[in-house]
């Protein structure tokens, strides 16, 4: 096997580009298109956000990632809340109430994301602690 080295190499690749490129501008007709397709791609990471009984505050940050220019959700998983249970999350500045049945939609984005959130929870009346998941779909 021969070795190329690595400034030779380039200068032939360079050379071979050039000498298309003005064959192509002489003869007017010369033209390409590049597609490249990315896949979808989403995650959120976080650490389960637990809450005690009683009343209280909880915060906590999560990195969400998401390349689809569709959005997303963000879903917060949990145990059924008993009646006068209330818990309110808010998930970057979007604020909502948890559902009863243990699975509600904390956010709804828009675009791709990508970095760093701020969450919190504002609880009052737990009978039991409460360990709050989020996952993400995409739209």
């Amino acid at each position: 096997m021969k070795k190329v080295r690595l400034p030779g190499a380039i200068a032939l690749v360079s050379v071979a580009f050039a000498s298309n490129a003005a064959m192509a501008a002489e003869s007017g007709k010369g033209a390409f298109d590049v597609r490249v397709t990315v896949p979808e791609y989403c995650e959120i990471n976080a650490s389960t956000l637990l809450t005690s009984e009683g009343n209280g505050f909880a915060s906590g940050s999560v990195f969400e990632s998401c390349n689809t220019q569709e959005g997303f959700q963000v879903i917060a998983s949990h145990r059924q809340l008993e009646a006068n249970e209330a818990v309110a999350f808010n998930y970057a500045g979007e604020s909502t109430y948890l559902r009863e049945d243990g699975w509600s939609q904390v956010a709804n984005r828009t675009g791709a994301k990508f970095g760093m959130r701020p969450i919190s929870v504002r609880y009052s009346a737990l009978t039991a602690p409460l360990a709050i998941n989020l996952t993400i779909t995409t739209i």
